[in-house]
């Protein structure tokens, strides 16, 4: 299944996620920088280059000068990939796996169709090994929208509340 209106980007794109807590927070498309995006968070007050590689969107890492793969096209249930890098010095794996496709989600008292269903496993590196830190978490991206909800085993959660895709 063709996935790239999955994760649309365009300069004035902007999503508004509530979190569990009841803050709520921006991310916003404000420029380009030759081909990658430029993405705005007011969450964190930060900016991440987001570009198209391939089939994959590729996003700045929290381990800088670094590169993760945030979402792929053409994604097939059962579909994985992984991404590694270092935070506070440990270690970490994020490993993707495609969960569910063609979905419909209910986010805030909206209904999205045509949702995937993505949920990525942490663990950390020690010596070597992979530990896994029994944290997990879901991605939740509709069709024409981008990311509609993130939940995780702790208990967090950010809703889509509102959104703009040009």
């Amino acid at each position: 299944m063709p996935t790239s209106d999955y994760y649309p980007l365009a300069v004035g794109n902007t999503w508004t996620y509530k979190m569990k807590t009841g803050q709520s927070y921006t991310s916003t498309v404000t420029g380009k920088d030759g081909d990658a995006f430029i993405v705005s968070t007011t969450l964190v007050n930060t900016s991440t280059r987001i570009k198209k590689v391939g089939d994959e969107y590729q996003s700045d890492s929290p381990e800088a000068g670094k590169t993760m793969v945030s979402f792929k096209e053409n994604l097939k249930v059962g579909d994985t990939w992984q991404n590694s890098y270092k935070v506070n010095g440990i270690d970490t794996m994020l490993t993707y796996e495609v969960k569910e496709i063609g979905i419909t989600k209910d986010v805030n008292g909206k209904t999205f169709k045509d949702v995937i269903f993505i949920e990525a496993d942490s663990k950390m590196s020690m010596n070597g090994n992979a530990i896994p830190m029994k944290y997990v978490t879901q991605y939740y991206y509709a069709k024409g929208v981008r990311l509609i909800l993130t939940t995780s085993s702790a208990g967090d959660e950010h809703a889509l509340v509102e959104y703009e895709v040009k």
